[in-house]
């Protein structure tokens, strides 16, 4: 018995040593840099933000909706808003409404894109008295300026214009060629933007070095328990599915129900859909956010993050109590349309649901499915797959120049920063470019946006201003290894 303990102890021991030892070495992977001053941004940039914002440039799911006369009296604006861009860069026009404008280099090789989109989500009639300013107005209150865009995109889009704006002002020739790759579609698919904007490239076998859209952002908030400010840079994204359910039996008449309507019958699947989610597991580009951000969280969260071989099941229980962390670990599922029935005393015979799915980057469609039917256990249940759908397998190299330099600007940006890479859970138009290059990346340099989609969308005039400048030495200092 005493020796039976006694291996026990020494177990336990070691254990506790070899935890100890990888917590204790557990390094920073973040950079020390220098910080760079604040630029003066232009005259007028706030204004010329205002006035972008009141162009209503909409995208609707059905296109007959969309005002093309909109988004050309926006590529006007722009043209006079920034006349050095529009003088010294080549102009080039993707099925007319996506812009695409090529500032030339002192150098052959493989280019930077600089994403942005122009259009917006459609603001619901209903929440419009709950704004605090027209949504299309692009008011300033309190040092923030509202209107849908602000955020989404065309904040980042402007900022860019004002900082390329600038340095042409001053002369500045990049070492590499770099484009401005602004879709018009993004909202709904990007179909005929970004994605006719990438055959482009391929027309030309012109392959990026780097491509940098949307996506993650500057936070104070949403990493929990680190204690420092994060950039998180979204290295690779999830793909979109979406699966249709459908039965189809005998109807009646109410007063003579059978023993499982059409109703009834899926709705049983959705509760066993709902009640077996896709496994979770800690995954390349979430192994890769704890390995940046493990090193900087107080001592029992390093300790976990160093050991994952040893606290993953405990990791994987906490990411699965908020929507965010779930989506980081599991293809997710989400049912968005339900439809039967056309009268009260009437049993439908037929039942229809949809699921979206927001797959992580290992998954295939065979697999979804597979798991699906098992689930479902009926053959009454019809499963096929809607039209709208990707798969993105690209996963941006962390050791790549791109990426180190991505993050020594970030660091020089802001103090004690912590720059970590992260799975992007919705979609961005850069998907597309993850056909030619894996070095593709998702970043504004703004934090803790609000209003994403939703009711007050704004930026804060201060986190503006700054991210021009954020846009300025990125490309100023730009040189790819």
């Amino acid at each position: 018995m005493k020796t039976s303990l006694a291996i026990v102890f020494a177990l336990l021991l070691i254990l506790i040593c070899i935890v100890l030892f990888n917590t204790i070495t557990f390094k920073s992977k973040q950079i020390e840099a220098d910080e760079f001053e604040f630029v003066d941004v232009r005259k007028g940039s706030i204004a010329r933000l205002q006035e972008a914002l009141r162009f209503k440039t909409i995208s609707y799911d059905d296109s007959t909706k969309t005002d093309s006369a909109e988004f050309l009296r926006f590529h006007s604006y722009l043209a006079s808003a920034f006349p050095l861009v529009f003088e010294k860069t080549e102009l080039i026009k993707i099925n007319n409404l996506s812009l695409l404008l090529r500032w030339k280099g002192k150098e052959q090789g493989g280019p930077l894109v600089l994403m942005a989109h122009q259009d917006v989500v459609p603001v619901e009639e209903s929440t419009l008295k709950s704004w605090k300013a027209d949504p299309f107005s692009g008011e300033v209150i309190d040092g923030y300026v509202y209107g849908r865009g602000a955020i989404d995109d065309k904040g980042s889009l402007m900022a860019i214009l004002e900082s390329v704006e600038m340095l042409l002002s001053e002369n500045f020739i990049p070492q590499n060629d770099i484009y401005l790759a602004f879709g018009h579609d993004e909202e709904v698919t990007g179909q005929n933007g970004a994605k006719a904007i990438v055959s482009w490239f391929k027309q030309k076998n012109i392959i990026p070095k780097m491509v940098l859209d949307e996506g993650g952002m500057i936070t104070n908030t949403k990493v929990p328990n680190l204690e420092k400010t994060a950039a998180v840079v979204g290295i690779a994204e999830k793909g979109y599915l979406t699966v249709k359910l459908e039965t189809s039996i005998e109807g009646g008449h109410s007063s003579m129900p059978a023993q499982n309507t059409a109703i009834d019958i899926l709705a049983d699947a959705i509760v066993k859909i709902k009640q077996n989610p896709f496994p979770s597991e800690l995954n390349g580009v979430v192994n890769s956010f704890m390995d940046y951000v493990g090193p900087e969280l107080p001592f029992t969260s390093k300790m976990a993050m160093a050991n994952r071989w040893l606290f993953s099941p405990i990791i994987r229980n906490i990411y699965s109590k908020t929507p965010a962390g779930n989506a980081s670990i599991r293809t997710t599922q989400a049912f968005t349309v339900f439809r039967s029935g056309v009268k009260e005393n009437l049993i439908p015979g037929e039942a229809h649901a949809t699921i979206n799915l927001r797959t992580l980057p290992n998954s295939s469609e065979k697999d979804i499915l597979s798991h699906l039917k098992k689930v479902i256990a009926n053959d009454l249940v019809k499963i096929s797959v809607g039209a709208n759908k990707t798969n993105p397998q690209q996963i941006a190299n962390l050791n790549d120049s791109t990426f180190l330099y991505l993050q020594s600007t970030l660091s020089s940006f802001r103090k004690d920063i912590v720059v970590a890479p992260f799975l992007m859970i919705g979609a961005t138009d850069s998907r597309y470019f993850g056909e030619i290059t894996p070095q593709v990346f998702r970043f504004v340099p703004f934090t803790d946006l609000e209003g994403l989609h939703g009711i007050n969308e704004r930026i804060a005039i201060k986190e503006y201003k700054e991210g021009i400048t954020f846009y300025y030495y990125f490309l100023k200092n730009l040189k790819f290894s």
